[in-house]
């Protein structure tokens, strides 16, 4: 995170009341991820998915993120992310942004996103493309941005527990920092090796604000709601703080087995 004297501050009352409406009022339309890579499932059509991560990096630093689906049809489903939003624990101001264009990434964002899948082999391979693209949340629209990325993911179900997923993204300065343009590689795991157990890990290439790995578990609460926990690792980008990710997922329909 930046240091404060690089923010505008929010007001923090009126920012929780506008992010609650925000998600209240969008419940119905984000890709899924597993920590910070695209998980490759499409929500079913007229179908529900919200996912939730609170990033730590220390007792007063974190980092707020929202993901809302809203599943198509054909392969196709689309979404809103805020996303990048660091909250001060214990100082002033308690909720910032950066829309300083000399200090990328900036933050936080809010932005659309839309996938489709095509199905390479039954039950076993698929290919997903997606983009996620939107401006930074300034006071002064001056300073607004536009943030994207796109990827494509090639998914294989290697067993009707788990799969692996892999594949190249492109991004811009805004969402990540370091160069204008940036290419890279994302790659990233799902294991359920109990029924409601889970392991799950993922990693993104590069020397940017983006390029870290992410380690951990979760565990199946019910048949819509995960919880998870990870280990946030600066690596490959080695400048970056290692943290703690909690993740929560709901899904609105019967997704997870758990009996």
């Amino acid at each position: 995170m930046r240091p404060l004297s690089l923010f505008s501050t929010f007001h923090p009352p009126k920012l929780l009341v506008g992010l609650t409406t925000i998600f209240l009022s969008n419940l119905s339309m984000a890709q899924q991820t597993l920590f910070n890579v695209s998980s490759a499932d499409i929500t079913p059509k007229n179908k529900s998915f919200y996912q939730h991560q609170l990033n730590f990096y220390s007792i007063q630093k974190m980092e707020f993120n929202a993901h809302i689906v809203y599943g198509l049809g054909k392969g196709w489903d689309a979404g809103m992310n805020l996303v990048d939003l660091p909250i001060w624990l214990g100082q002033q101001p308690f909720i910032s942004i950066n829309d300083n264009n000399s200090h990328k990434p900036l933050y936080p964002l809010l932005m659309f996103s839309v996938q489709k899948q095509w199905v390479l082999r039954e039950d076993k391979f698929t290919l997903t493309t997606g983009t996620q693209i939107g401006p930074n949340l300034s006071f002064d629209i001056s300073k607004t941005q536009i943030a994207m990325m796109n990827y494509s993911l090639v998914r294989w179900q290697f067993s009707k527990r788990g799969y692996v997923i892999g594949g190249p993204y492109h991004t811009n300065d805004v969402f990540v920092g370091g160069h204008q343009n940036n290419f890279g590689l994302m790659l990233g795991y799902e294991y359920n090796f109990k029924k409601r157990w889970v392991i799950m890990g993922d990693f993104i290439s590069g020397g940017h604000e983006k390029s870290k790995t992410v380690i951990g578990g979760g565990y199946n609460i019910s048949e819509r709601v995960q919880l998870f926990l990870g280990s946030l690792l600066g690596f490959p980008n080695h400048s970056l703080s290692n943290g703690v990710i909690l993740e929560l997922n709901w899904y609105g329909w019967g997704h997870i087995k758990v009996h």
